[in-house]
Formats: C-alpha cells, sequence, structure tokens
C-alpha cells in the first residue's frame, strides 16, 4: 500500500465514527495534560532540568497503559470492532499485563531518552520499537522481551517506508502543532493510519512466512 492508500483507508474507516475517534483523543490528552500541569522547571537549573526529565520518564513508564489503550482503540476501530472511551484504561485490566507494558515501555523509553543525545540512535530505537503497543495487544503470549525482539523483527528493512509514512503527515502536523485542537483532532486520523500500516505489515509478514 502508499502512504495515501493508508490515509484513505484510515478516512473510511473513520467515516461515521469521528464522534467516538474524537473523545477518545480528547479524554487521552486530558490525562497527560493533568499530569504535565504537575511538572515545571527552572532552565537555568541543571537539578531542575534533570528532575523534569526524570518525572517526565516516570509519567511516560506509569501511564504507558493508557497509551496502549489508545492504540487499542484505534486497532479496534480498523477492524470493526466497538472501541470507546473505556478502552483507553484496557491497559490496566490486569496486574500482569499492566506489569508486562510499563516493562515494555521502560526499556523503550530509556533507550530513547538515552538515544536523544544523539538523536540518530534514538530516531534508530524509536523506528524499531514503534510496533510494541500493537504487539502487547495481538502477542498475549510474548514476554515482553519477546514483544520488543518481534517489533525488532517486523520492522526490520521496513524502518525508512514507516518514516516515509510520517513525513506524509508533516504539513498536517506542523498545523496541528499551532494549537492543542489541533493535535486532538490529528490524533485519530494518525493512529488509524498507523494501525492500517500496522495491519498490512503483519498481513505481508504472514503471506511471506507462508510461501517459505
Amino acid at each position: 500500500m502508499t502512504n495515501l492508500q493508508y490515509k484513505q483507508a484510515a478516512l473510511a474507516t473513520l467515516k461515521g465514527k469521528w464522534l467516538t475517534a474524537l473523545s477518545i483523543s480528547i479524554v487521552y490528552f486530558l490525562i497527560f495534560a493533568l499530569a504535565a500541569s504537575r511538572m515545571s522547571f527552572d532552565q537555568d537549573n541543571l537539578d531542575s532540568m534533570l528532575r523534569f526529565v526524570a518525572l517526565n520518564i516516570v509519567v511516560t513508564i506509569v501511564l504507558a497503559p493508557v497509551t496502549v489503550g489508545r492504540t487499542i482503540s484505534y486497532l479496534r476501530l480498523v477492524r470493526g470492532e466497538t472501541a470507546g472511551i473505556g478502552t483507553l484504561f484496557e491497559g490496566f485490566s490486569s496486574i500482569r499485563f499492566y506489569l508486562k507494558v510499563t516493562a515494555a515501555y521502560t526499556v523503550v523509553t530509556l533507550l530513547v531518552y538515552l538515544g536523544s543525545f544523539l538523536i540518530v540512535p534514538a530516531i534508530y530505537f524509536y523506528l524499531m520499537y514503534r510496533l510494541v503497543p500493537f504487539l502487547l495487544i495481538d502477542r498475549p503470549d510474548l514476554s515482553f522481551f519477546q514483544v520488543l525482539g518481534e517489533s525488532r523483527r517486523m520492522m526490520h528493512g521496513h524502518k525508512w517506508r514507516l518514516v516515509k509514512l510520517y513525513f506524509s503527515f508533516i504539513i498536517w502536523g506542523i498545523l496541528a502543532l499551532l494549537s492543542t485542537v489541533g493535535v486532538v483532532l490529528l490524533t485519530p486520523y494518525f493512529d488509524t493510519t498507523m494501525a492500517h500500516f500496522y495491519e498490512q505489515l503483519k498481513k505481508e509478514q504472514q503471506t511471506a512466512t507462508r510461501s517459505a
């Protein structure tokens, strides 16, 4: 599929479901906005900035199940299944799943943050583990380390393909960043497109495995 086809498929998925998709996006960002409202730093104080970064990492990890819930929501819409605001909290459905999600996000978040000092490694790690939230949902049989390995395997040779899909949203992204409302509105479109990317990649690799 081309980038245009992914995006057309996303719009077709969202047709008649925009209210549901937007309500999920709004609640998701309200949760993170509430967490962010408790954080601040003094740009002239290194200790303050380091604490801010550390707190960001902690919040990202603690709220990782909500991020996975967001992925579950839009993936369900792509699959023609029911999703709603409650789906955001399915990452907390069991202690085992919660621990698995937070463990996976701890590794990925730390790798991306550490890699951010050199920029390129951060992007590489981000792309390598971009499918982690999907695999946490689709492969409950895998441990969190196996989920990381499966994401690496699936993204092997497809990182640039994903980069190009991201670039196709660059104008939308710039416009969205002009206001918080823009980000909220863009999220359902982008996440649904990403869900279609995952579904297509999974389909291609399953076909390749059967043909081998």
